[in-house]
């Protein structure tokens, strides 16, 4: 594993490398990965001599054995049926687009791959053996997830789950101190960085249920998610999950499912209810009557006298119909 944040000489150095990172995005409108020019560079297999694309990157054929997955990877989750459309469109055309790695410190002759996950499993799926990499050198650990999220980003396919996986990892395993951390990592605003977090306070049921397409969920939509499991609880919440991905609510449409339940149960709390003391003569307290606004009434008396107890619920009874013989 690569040194993490602590191993950062200085952080003016991991700031620098980020803005880099950035800047040479900027300057590649079609993606990071694409060719800088139109002529058509050559691959080189990982067994042989590489050549320098200019800029201090490498582009050569790395078999899949010695490719492994990003640690810090922005994405978490793979849909298997785009795995399979991509494979179909590789095993037809080929690779177009590179992917982007580094070479792998703790196993010689092996690489961590940067960013093309999707791309990897299909050519696995299409029982491709290599994977064409632009191959780029000195990453940390932050640089890891600051170039896949960036890339994703670019791309418009990052899920707000996928973050929030992501993001916790990094908290936890302390590459970042703190969720300011993760704003200044990805420009994203405090309030959206708590919120996107937040969904994994989700119950696990609920968290399948998005798994299964992620990005038909949303920060906003899901952070309404987490409101209305507070009010309501885990299996309708699991309900209303599945309905937004079968229906395609938007986040608006869910708040006001949100606010319908959450008007539902501050109507219920805030019910009346009144009670009335039962004491004999002398004053001493045999019980109480309570009724509420919706019509819920409960007596709750102590009566020593078995007469007087056996005519209390005679009286009951004949009020209730209990009394009538049945049939």
């Amino acid at each position: 594993m690569l040194a993490g944040m602590a191993a950062e000489k200085t952080r003016g150095d991991a700031l620098d490398r980020f803005a880099r990172a950035e800047a040479a995005i900027s300057q590649h409108p079609n993606g990071l990965l694409q060719a800088r020019s139109r002529e058509p560079t050559p691959i080189f297999s990982a067994e042989s001599e590489t050549e320098d694309e200019g800029d201090g990157r490498i582009l050569m054929k790395v078999p899949l054995a010695q490719l492994h997955d990003n640690p810090f990877n922005a994405r978490r989750i793979y849909d298997p049926v785009v795995v399979q459309e991509r494979a179909a469109s590789i095993a037809t055309h080929g690779q177009k687009t590179p992917g982007l790695a580094t070479p792998d410190p703790a196993r010689p002759g092996h690489y961590i791959l940067i960013d093309g996950h999707y791309r990897k499993r299909a050519l696995a799926s299409a029982g491709k053996l290599e994977m064409e990499c632009f191959i780029e050198s000195n990453l940390s650990d932050l640089d890891f997830y600051r170039l896949s999220f960036l890339l994703n980003e670019q791309r418009s396919d990052q899920s707000a789950l996928d973050n929030a996986i992501a993001w916790r990892q990094l908290l936890d395993e302390g590459k970042v101190q703190k969720e300011e951390d993760i704003c200044e990592l990805t420009g994203m605003s405090a309030g959206t960085v708590n919120k996107t977090l937040a969904l994994l306070r989700l119950p696990d049921s609920v968290l399948g249920v998005m798994r299964e397409r992620p990005s038909a969920i949303g920060i906003a939509t899901g952070y309404e998610l987490t409101l209305y499991c507070k009010i309501v609880g885990e299996d309708r919440t699991r309900d209303l999950a599945a309905r937004i991905m079968a229906e395609g609510l938007s986040s608006r449409e869910v708040e006001a499912i949100r606010k319908h339940a959450q008007e539902g149960k501050a109507r219920k709390i805030k019910e009346i209810s009144r009670q009335y003391k039962i004491r004999s003569d002398g004053g001493l307290l045999l019980g109480t009557i309570k009724e509420w606004d919706s019509g819920r009434v409960m007596l709750d008396v102590q009566v020593g006298d078995r007469g007087a107890r056996e005519a209390l619920v005679e009286a009951l009874k004949a009020r209730f119909g209990l009394d009538k013989p049945a049939g």
